[in-house]
């Protein structure tokens, strides 16, 4: 018997191994070079699986060339590790397209009846795409969504510390919630769709199925039905839609109707715009805090650099954050934020090659596949930042010789976040006034040096596997009523990506 299982085993093996050589035979020699898995045919699914985008990094690492290819059944993934190659790619968005991922994420994530899936096929996501860019660009309308998200961040922090206060919270999951709530304020108004304790609750619970979604394998159900909770309060909000919402709710709405969608299908859309938002904040925020607090030199140089240039005021006569000089004099604050970025990014921009396409004039990329531009093999080249390539410089960025096209944190030109300013203003307000308010440590005693990661998240910084529960002490000396002077939108933090 255990003769036969054997020999079965290996035919089984065998007969993988003659269907992935089979599936190579047909490649041209100018496209990027293969890259084998151990396992046949399904390794390096189960290699993304296991760990993410890392895979694409850990695949990179075996082979010499800028650009290869994984093999996936009968489809391949071409892998782009170069920041050389970044701008050409960028020049090809009509054969090497995001748009399909954008309709399959309104299927997969947005629920889209197959009307609403077919107008996604057409120019919505382009159009929607304008609509959010020119919404979120410095001026009056971003003034607003600022001034709504730091006033929320107020009140979060102040429940918070309190008067004097020490207080014990689980700091991903409090990172979370500040994100959501002040976030959801700028764009959404003061009444938005995840006020409920129960309906945040549910939005988390749904990232942790955004992977089993695209798949289609959440056989319990249980991601669809905390997904149903977010769905229902967007339903709702949308029913009445507040006159404190932002420009960009509104001319997203707008622009989503007016490509005839439905009022249903309406409102799952717009609850999808909330998963960059916030997965992607959240971690940002929480790695952030913890690079600054874990490192008590730092804290106390960015607290004199704060103190100095961006805080005013006395405990008596109340306290004021200038959120403009905030952005402008951290030079610090701005360092180790990037170097977060730098350091734990680890997204893998998408395309689909929707026709034969040369790059470079010398690698053939064929219709019908796929391209991954992750952004862990960049950050991480010793060629383009050194040899301490790999290692935390909290200083880094404080250099004027940042290497053109090295810092992919929030994407590459042409095609960066429209949000990076509106983001990363909400994350140095929340920064600034815990450096400032507050002492951090871990109730274990030490911060852990290397956290384990959660791979299966699909945000551009990982999340840790586990929580950090956290002792935040209020400083007696800077305990007083503090107020924000929020500034224009038009002062804008000087991040390497604009």
């Amino acid at each position: 018997m255990i003769r036969e299982l054997v020999y079965g085993s290996v035919a089984v093996v065998l007969f993988a191994y003659a269907v992935e050589f089979g599936f190579s035979i047909g490649d041209d020699p100018r496209e990027p070079p293969r890259v084998r898995s151990t396992i046949p045919l399904i390794g390096h699914v189960l290699g993304i699986l296991k760990g993410g985008p890392t895979h694409y990094t850990k695949t990179g690492k075996s082979t010499p060339s800028e650009i290869h290819t994984l093999g996936v059944f009968n489809y391949k993934i071409y892998v782009s590790t170069s920041s050389r190659l970044l701008p050409i790619i960028q020049k090809q968005s009509k054969s090497l397209s995001f748009r399909p991922f954008l309709q399959i994420t309104a299927r997969k994530h947005g629920d889209a009846s197959d009307e609403t899936y077919a107008i996604f096929g057409g120019t919505l996501p382009d159009e929607l795409s304008n609509v959010v860019r020119l919404s979120l660009a410095p001026g009056p309308y971003l003034d607003d969504q600022n001034m709504r998200m730091g006033k929320r961040v107020q009140v979060e922090v102040d429940a918070l510390l309190g008067r004097g206060s020490t207080k014990q919270i689980n700091l991903l999951e409090w990172s979370r919630h500040i994100v959501v709530q002040s976030s959801s304020c700028g764009v959404y108004g003061d009444q938005h769709p995840l006020m409920d304790p129960e309906v945040e609750k549910s939005f988390w619970d749904w990232q942790n199925y955004l992977t089993a979604h695209l798949a289609g394998v959440d056989f319990l159900g249980k991601g669809y039905a905390a997904r149903q909770k977010v769905y229902d309060a967007y339903i709702k909000y949308f029913k009445e839609f507040p006159v404190d919402g932002s420009q960009l709710a509104r001319e997203h709405q707008r622009m989503i109707r007016e490509a005839g969608i439905g009022e249903l299908d309406n409102a799952k859309q717009a609850s999808l715009f909330t998963i960059a938002v916030f997965s992607n904040t959240a971690p940002t925020l929480y790695w952030t805090l913890w690079e600054i607090f874990s490192r008590p030199q730092i804290l106390e140089e960015i607290r004199q650099e704060l103190r100095a240039h961006a805080v005013s005021g006395s405990k008596n006569g109340g306290f004021v954050l200038n959120v403009s000089a905030l952005k402008t004099q951290s030079p610090l604050l701005v360092s180790v934020f990037q170097e977060t970025q730098r350091t734990r990014h680890v997204n893998a921009s998408f395309r689909q090659v929707m026709t034969d396409t040369l790059l470079d004039g010398k690698y053939l990329l064929k219709a019908g596949n796929f391209l991954q531009m992750p952004g862990e093999p960049i950050h991480a080249n010793t060629s383009i930042w050194g040899p301490t390539a790999l290692e935390f410089d909290p200083y880094r960025f404080l250099s004027k010789g940042i290497p053109q096209g090295g810092f992919v944190g929030f994407g590459s030109p042409p095609h960066l976040c429209p949000a990076r300013q509106f983001a990363s203003t909400e994350i140095f307000i929340i920064a600034a006034l815990l450096i400032m308010r507050a002492d951090m440590l871990p109730v274990a005693g030490a911060w852990d040096k290397a956290p384990a990661l959660n791979y299966s998240d699909l945000s551009t910084l990982l999340n840790p596997k586990r929580d950090v529960k956290v002792e935040v002490k209020a400083r007696e000396a800077w305990a007083g009523e503090w107020t924000l002077k929020m500034g224009e939108s038009r002062t804008r933090i000087p991040l390497a990506s604009g």
